[in-house]
């Protein structure tokens, strides 16, 4: 039986952010570092593979588990949702188009000046 529950943000959390549980059950369990935030709270910190892991839970003493509150995992932004990414490509698309057309008319003053400079 596990020792670790998660709230329904932390799995929420979880699960947007690709995190196994069995990976946050050895952050809790097995943290390399733990930090007391306040009463039976604490920041947990483990490194599995190449991601750092943390997360921040409260000791259940009466059923002598932690219940895990909010897992992240550090340097790793969250993904946007996909119905945000469709609403913005086309911004993206105009933007990218706009830097590009910028690019060219430096490129083309530039080559006019460089012409321009050549002929005297």
């Amino acid at each position: 039986m596990s020792k670790v529950i998660l709230s329904n943000h932390a799995l929420k959390r979880a699960k947007s952010r690709k995190m196994e549980l069995q990976a946050i059950e050895k952050v809790v369990l097995d943290p390399e570092r733990k930090i007391v935030l306040g009463q039976q709270k604490f920041k947990f910190f483990k490194k599995i593979g190449h991601r750092h892991y943390q997360a921040i839970a409260t000791y259940l003493a009466k059923e002598d588990k932690w219940l895990v509150i909010s897992v992240w995992v550090k340097g790793e932004a969250d993904q946007p949702p996909f119905i945000w990414l469709l609403i913005t490509a086309p911004f993206r698309l105009l933007w990218f188009l706009c830097r590009m057309l910028w690019r060219f008319i430096n490129w083309f003053i530039n080559w006019i000046i460089a012409k321009t400079a050549g002929k005297k």
